[in-house]
């Protein structure tokens, strides 16, 4: 009998204190495949590859309500760590420091889907004094403090350095110039180029890749870097690279950046624009994903916007065999 009264009298308060709850209810989710409401975080740098892409993803699915945030790659990948976003979207890999932050609140890695792939890439004016560069040249320019003037005249003792149409400007240390540090050009520049260690050479950093063409445009001197996708095409000399491949095997700088040698992993400069999803589940998050990265119509978009689809079919003649 006890136990009895007990039970009502929890079911008495619990009834009484619903029923002087006036707070409006939260309706019940509806989410769908192709429909719902998703949020996504997108690094700024590539709005100009997604942003037409998400429109015809709206054209679609017109009972999805998708809002499109452009961040920078920092807050990017800041949202998702926070699990203020369910997708976010990137142009580069974890920073070291955003991986200690993992390890130290021991977050598991987020599912992952692969868009396209690009490449960081170094250009200068058509006539600046310079058409190769190789990686061991950039690594102690910027990890081992010493000046590209210096290196260069040791590296090519062929060349002139010093004699120029334009006079004696190249005397002097040329101007490297980038996005802002939040940008993925310059985490791509840190992980790939600086070995995930902070730069140890000046760097003029601007907010936009826009503006890096602009300042390059008008600075002799200077050195852009940035995405082959964002700098192909325009009035610029890509400068081509020598590095040592998996087998320490020296390749010499004889091939311009290009798609067709970053599919064939024959770039050391490699970028890759990747989705991650906050659940590890098929709700609408993923199937946005899906369509972003295998979409047909998606990936045509992204190789008209010269970026090299993860998910294309691509027929590739090799030169070496037919000699």
């Amino acid at each position: 009998m006890k136990y009895t009264l007990l039970i009502l009298t929890i079911c008495s308060t619990i009834l009484l204190a619903s029923c002087g709850d006036n707070s409006p209810k939260r309706p019940l989710s509806t989410e769908t495949m192709d429909s719902g409401t998703v949020e996504v975080f997108v690094d700024e740098s590539y709005k100009f590859a997604l942003d037409s892409v998400f429109a015809m993803y709206n054209e679609r699915n017109s009972k999805v309500t998708l809002i499109v945030n452009y961040v920078n790659a920092r807050n990017a990948v800041a949202q998702l760590l926070g699990g203020r976003t369910r997708v976010s979207i990137v142009g580069r890999d974890y920073l070291a420091d955003e991986d200690s932050l993992m390890t130290q609140y021991n977050i598991k890695s987020y599912y992952q889907m692969d868009i396209a792939n690009d490449g960081i890439v170094f250009f200068t004016q058509a006539d600046f004094p310079l058409d190769t560069i190789n990686t061991d040249i950039l690594e102690q320019v910027f990890t081992q403090k010493k000046k590209f003037v210096d290196v260069v005249k040791y590296d090519f003792k062929s060349r002139d350095w010093n004699k120029h149409s334009s006079g004696d400007i190249y005397k002097n240390e040329p101007e490297f110039v980038i996005a802002e540090q939040n940008s993925s050009e310059y985490g791509n520049f840190l992980n790939l180029v600086c070995n995930r260690t902070p730069a140890t050479h000046s760097l003029h950093l601007l907010g936009t890749s826009d503006s890096v063409l602009d300042y390059v445009k008008e600075h002799p001197n200077s050195i852009g870097i940035c995405y082959l996708s964002q700098v192909q095409g325009k009035f610029f000399k890509i400068l081509r690279v020598g590095y040592k491949d998996s087998t320490n095997k020296y390749i010499p700088a004889s091939k311009p950046p290009h798609q067709s040698y970053i599919i064939m992993g024959e770039y050391p400069y490699t970028t890759l624009l990747r989705l991650y999803l906050l659940e590890d589940r098929k709700n609408l998050p993923f199937w946005l994903g899906a369509f972003l990265e295998k979409e047909a119509v998606s990936v045509q978009y992204y190789k008209s916007q010269r970026l090299a689809p993860s998910y294309a079919k691509y027929t590739l003649d090799d030169e070496r065999r037919k000699k």
